[in-house]
C-alpha cells in the first residue's frame, strides 16, 4: 500500500541511510547493542 521504507539510499556513496523514525530506532537500538556488547567483551 502506501508504506514507506524504513531506510533508503543515500544521496552521496554508497549504503542506506534512515528514512523514517522506525529507521533511525533500529539504528540506534543496534549501535547501542553494539556499545553494550563491546563494553562487556572488553
Amino acid at each position: 500500500m502506501g508504506r514507506t521504507p524504513w531506510f533508503g539510499p543515500k544521496r552521496v556513496g554508497w549504503g542506506l541511510r534512515p528514512q523514517t523514525w522506525q529507521g533511525r530506532v533500529l539504528t540506534a537500538a543496534l549501535a547501542a547493542a553494539l556499545l553494550v556488547v563491546a563494553a562487556v567483551v572488553h
